[in-house]
């Protein structure tokens, strides 16, 4: 029989703002707490609600619900944190609290901490954030003591490389990568990430072959690998050009531990221009699965250009981004002449960089071999191929990164995002005359 949580009585609320001319109006409605703008722009504030802290290292899980109207951003002017008070009311940590689902007419805010060393008090502060109009009705906030979260350790995989010598051909190339499956089986690895449409590696790709040589997926060509993945507990990501109906895409499949498509993600940022010259069609999302117990997505080698990429499956929840890639241009020393050289350092300088803006694991296969490795969200380079077929490293997804006030670093990088105000992302810049 589960142990139910135990619930911390709320001891009392009181209003908050930095200073009385941005502070906002309040008031109490039954249960509920409500915020509305004093009409300046700078109009910042609302309420704190006191519970007495658990005993230090006791983790807890904090929810408040929360519905508004005529906020001049939605989301954006809507800010829920927590944070720990000493006896002396001075803070000794604080943590973020984000939107996590709607209910019944609410917007649900959630979030788990640590309680740490000398803190006396939670104070969950439920605030409005620089809207000049508009109201928040913050519902009375929950806590209770949960248990600490579990480790979550998977063993990362990645095998690069292509045949060599001999003609190639399908059941060739599906042989070649079993083998490095093989491998990485006896390894033990969970996740494995296998290069860029690998199955068509030295066969004509030409106008003439693209479509004749595709792939259904699921299909024949995928069976071999579910069924490895099926029989040795393994989890597989790779590329491959896929057909559906007269179109082809470049397609990057998630195959889980029991050998089924738990996904699979269209290349967004075709290879300009020949991909799309040669007939491919590209997707159009970043979808985010759960394989392994982790959320995982995929990018697809010159996704890997467009920073947005990996920062929309981030944003989205992925803790794990497969990336199988044949090379990235920046990856060089002498853009000036062609053809270009690889640089390895510049290659690690682009994967850590993505990893640790994105606060993910990185896990990069590349079809040359040389450069395959995985990456961590603390910038590190934790496997990397000198030559090898196959690399891996142990990591544990519940190893966060934290700040000096006990927050995680992932937690504060989406919690200062400003979404409205990146609108040149999604096309601002050169509006639809049509639309």
């Amino acid at each position: 029989m589960a142990k139910r949580a135990r619930t911390i009585p709320l001891t009392r609320t009181r209003t908050w703002a930095p200073r009385r001319a941005i502070a906002p109006k309040t008031r109490r409605q039954g249960g509920d707490l409500i915020v509305t703008s004093n009409g300046s722009a700078g109009c910042y504030g609302g309420w704190e609600a006191l519970f007495r802290a658990p005993r230090a290292g006791q983790w807890v899980r904090f929810s408040a619900n929360a519905r508004w109207r005529d906020l001049e951003r939605g989301y954006d002017c809507v800010n829920a944190a927590v944070t720990w008070l000493d006896r002396k009311g001075q803070m000794v940590g604080w943590e973020p609290v984000f939107p996590n689902k709607v209910a019944k007419g609410h917007v649900v805010y959630e979030g788990r901490a640590r309680v740490p060393e000398r803190a006396a008090l939670m104070a969950a502060r439920l605030l409005i954030a620089c809207s000049a109009n508009g109201q928040i009705r913050w519902s009375e906030p929950e806590l209770e003591c949960v248990a600490a979260p579990r480790p979550r350790r998977l063993r990362l995989g990645a095998a690069g490389g292509t045949p060599s010598g001999g003609k190639a051909t399908l059941e060739r190339n599906t042989q070649f990568y079993l083998r490095l499956c093989e491998q990485a089986a006896r390894d033990k690895i969970d996740l494995l990430c296998l290069p860029e449409v690998m199955l068509s590696a030295g066969r004509p790709s030409d106008l003439a072959n693209l479509h004749k040589q595709a792939c259904q997926v699921p299909g024949k060509e995928t069976a071999p690998f579910q069924e490895f993945a099926r029989r040795n507990r393994m989890a597989l990501c790779f590329s491959i050009d896929e057909r559906n109906n007269e179109l082809v895409h470049n397609t990057a499949i998630l195959i889980d531990k029991k050998g089924k498509v738990a996904g699979k993600y269209r290349k967004v940022h075709l290879a300009q221009p020949n991909e799309i010259w040669r007939g491919v069609t590209p997707g159009h999302d970043f979808p985010v699965f759960k394989v392994c117990g982790a959320r995982v997505a995929m990018n697809i080698c010159m996704d890997s250009s467009a920073a947005e990429s990996a920062r929309v499956p981030a944003r989205k929840g992925a803790e794990i981004i497969c990336l199988p890639i044949m090379g990235d241009h920046r990856a060089s020393s002498c853009w000036y002449k062609h053809p270009h050289n690889f640089d390895i350092d510049r290659w690690q300088m682009i994967q850590r960089v993505r990893a640790m803006d994105n606060h993910v694991y990185m896990v990069v296969s590349r079809n040359q071999g040389y450069g395959t490795g995985v990456f961590s969200p603390r910038g590190e380079t934790l496997a990397l191929s000198g030559g090898k077929p196959v690399v891996w490293a142990d990591v544990d997804l519940e190893d966060l990164s934290r700040m000096g006030g006990g927050s995680t670093f992932r937690g504060v990088c989406w919690y200062e995002r400003r979404e409205p105000a990146y609108a040149a992302l999604a096309g601002a810049l050169l509006p639809d005359p049509f639309a």
